[in-house]
């Protein structure tokens, strides 16, 4: 494995490592840790575009039984702010259908370099967005349909994304950035 930025990447799939993180950023509370929000948009639209390309792709995070231990009343990950924002549209609106460019124009290594905000480490950037939205749903959609799960709509979307959230396990073997490593710890 090389390690780059405090991530191991997988040197058969360096993409896995990257879906693991997307799928903990989208699944985790890691509110406690100041990300930027163009940089978590360009993550997850590189993540989906990995798993619409490669159908075979094995994802070994979803243990357990579907326990729901999410907490009521709190927007906590970022698949809470997705259904809270897709309530707000009554759960009609696809915000891919909103979106204009979802095109990333930065490597990968950028990406994570500049994940997290180091000079505004006290404040949290992220905020319901159609952009963020439409980076979510695009990679929900290509994680469920990677899963085998056909989704009939928004709401079959989120109601079947909390279903693998409740067996999500983030992995061991991925290395996360040190700040989002100590948030996770705190859950």
């Amino acid at each position: 494995m090389a390690e780059q930025n405090n991530i191991a990447t997988n040197e058969s799939n360096p993409y896995l490592d990257l879906i693991l993180l997307a799928m903990t950023l989208v699944f985790k509370d890691v509110s406690q840790v100041s990300l930027k929000q163009a940089e978590v948009i360009n993550l997850l639209h590189t993540a989906a575009t990995e798993l619409k390309n490669n159908p075979d792709l094995k994802i070994n995070a979803f243990k357990g039984h579907s326990e729901s231990n999410l907490k009521v009343g709190k927007t906590a990950t970022l698949l809470d702010l997705y259904a809270e924002h897709a309530a707000e549209y009554n759960y009609n609106q696809s915000f891919i259908e909103l979106a204009s460019d979802n095109a990333v124009h930065e490597s990968i290594q950028e990406i994570l370099d500049n994940l997290i905000d180091c000079e505004n480490k006290d404040i949290i950037h992220l905020f319901k967005s159609n952009a963020l939205s439409c980076a979510i749903e695009n990679f929900l959609r290509n994680l469920l349909k990677a899963s085998g799960i056909v989704i009939k709509d928004i709401k079959d979307l989120i109601k079947n994304a909390k279903m693998q959230q409740a067996k999500f396990v983030t992995p061991d073997s991925l290395y996360f950035p040190s700040q989002i490593r100590a948030a996770l710890k705190t859950n």
